[in-house]
């Protein structure tokens, strides 16, 4: 007869989540999974499978709720200017937040894409293509509304702001303060109107 699970699968796959974000794939060990999930290895093991289907679980968690409020915040800016406002500010926000070990783990990950099978890959490569479509979406949506010209290249403004997000980041872990990453948030917004 099957054992019945005596945990929050989805508390443990949050925890898992944020071990693998505060450490990386490579960084963290079974053991530092057990101490986070409160788990023994096996019951880990039972529930997740090993350790890179744990983390294909996690970073899916991930896609799920933090890229996808990621996108919402994006979709839902009334201009341009607000649209790369907000995406530099939700990276800073995911930064700083107490409840995330800061950065973000789709870009962490992808830095670190050399630990990651092609399955984790595609993962991630598909993670950051619907962050772009997200933005080109509301690129496009921008010209409807006479805020940008039908000539627009879409893709590359949306390339331009991947990248602004992802220096963010790095810039966040490299410990460069909020207050500047806000400031540059404020200021790089102002140069990218129509």
């Amino acid at each position: 007869m099957p054992r019945h699970k005596d945990f929050d699968e989805s508390n443990a796959l949050t925890k898992a989540k944020h071990t693998f974000w505060e450490r990386g794939y490579e960084g963290t060990s079974i053991q530092a999974l057990e101490d986070a999930l409160e788990l023994k290895r096996t019951s880990i093991y039972n529930a997740f499978g090993n350790k890179r289907a744990l983390f294909d679980k996690a970073l899916e968690h991930y896609i799920g709720n933090e890229l996808s409020q990621f996108l919402e915040a994006i979709d839902e800016a009334p201009t341009i200017r607000q649209v790369i406002q907000r995406a530099i500010e939700e990276a800073i926000t995911l930064h700083f937040s107490p409840s995330h070990p800061g950065g973000c783990l789709i870009v962490l990950s992808l830095l670190e894409g050399y630990q990651h099978n092609d399955n984790t890959r595609s993962t991630l490569d598909d993670a950051l293509s619907s962050l772009q479509t997200g933005l080109v979406r509301r690129f496009k949506k921008s010209v409807s509304e006479g805020e940008l010209p039908p000539h627009t290249d879409f893709q590359t403004k949306a390339d331009e702001v991947v990248a602004l997000i992802v220096g963010v980041i790095v810039m966040a872990k490299a410990n460069i303060s909020k207050k500047r990453l806000q400031k540059l948030a404020i200021h790089t917004a102002s140069l990218h109107t129509g």
